[in-house]
């Protein structure tokens, strides 16, 4: 596939302002098509967190049919550059990020499918190192609440370079029993990327993962932005309000059904985040935006 930034490129509005100076950094086939795109600087005690999904103009993430969620995207057939630019996106999305958040769940859904934390466009990858980045690829890093959710037999772990699982010593201890390759719990913060020839387990909570303690660990280990494409751990990020912002986009499609974010996990009328538009754009099928998170409000 090839990603054109021409035949990309949308309309952009900026409701709280564009930036005023043009930066560097920013590649000049992102800046076509997506502005000056840039994250602020991560905090100190945990990765930049920023979601990355696409959702139907009814606001579900699949199909009742076929849960998989890029088909929200891909059949999409009134706008199939619409389509691509949506999935360019998650590539963009991936370039800027030293690990990407893969769902358990999600794997599950794309059993017979290499889905793993690649970069499909070469300009994004060549661009990584411009942008800060290490390796052609992020790190796959993939949560896990108990050990018993990770589908060990997935094609993601015949890759020569394994994912990083995030769990509880429980989880680490059920998971290490069923896994069929050499793999280790990590005692402490070390260089992820020199040891992803076995599948290293992170291990932050006795029963339960520790999200906290997960992120500072990464954090530790040198990740600074993390693109969280998994939506149940999206949701779970926001409830905690530590997601800092996504990029959700919407493809013009009507799906129904039940397959919506929070739908077993919701907010109260007198409690709940709040979204703002830092840019939005269009092409004739598709809505793209950029949202940051608010809490406490």
């Amino acid at each position: 596939m090839e990603f054109s930034a021409q035949e990309m490129r949308f309309p952009m509005h900026y409701p709280g302002g564009k930036a005023s100076r043009k930066d560097s950094a920013v590649p000049e086939k992102i800046r076509t098509v997506l502005g000056e795109l840039s994250f602020p600087p991560p905090p100190a005690e945990r990765p930049y967190l920023y979601g990355c999904m696409v959702l139907s103009f009814d606001g579900k993430m699949g199909f009742p049919d076929d849960p998989e969620g890029t088909l929200i995207s891909k059949e999409n057939r009134f706008d199939p550059v619409g389509a691509k630019t949506d999935f360019w996106i998650m590539q963009v999305c991936r370039a800027y990020a030293d690990g990407v958040i893969l769902g358990a769940g999600t794997l599950r859904t794309r059993m017979r499918k290499m889905w793993c934390s690649e970069i499909a466009d070469p300009d994004l990858i060549r661009a990584r190192p411009a942008l800060g980045r290490k390796g052609e690829a992020p790190l796959a890093l993939i949560p896990s609440v108990d050990g018993l959710d990770v589908p060990v037999e997935h094609a993601i772990f015949t890759r020569s370079e394994q994912p990083v699982i995030l769990t509880s010593a429980q989880g680490a201890e059920r998971l290490q029993s069923r896994l069929n390759r050499p793999s280790r719990v990590l005692s402490g913060p070390t260089n992820l990327r020199e040891g992803l020839e076995e599948v290293q387990i992170i291990a932050e909570g006795a029963q339960r993962p520790d999200t906290a303690g997960l992120l500072r660990f990464l954090r530790a280990c040198g990740l600074e932005y993390i693109s969280v494409e998994a939506p149940g751990y999206l949701w779970h990020l926001i409830g905690n309000g530590l997601l800092d912002e996504y990029m959700l986009n919407y493809s013009g499609v009507m799906a129904g059904g039940m397959t919506a974010l929070g739908v077993n996990a919701g907010f109260t009328a007198g409690q709940h985040p709040h979204a703002e538009i830092l840019s939005v754009g269009y092409h004739r099928g598709f809505l793209y935006t950029r949202q940051k998170l608010h809490y406490g409000w």
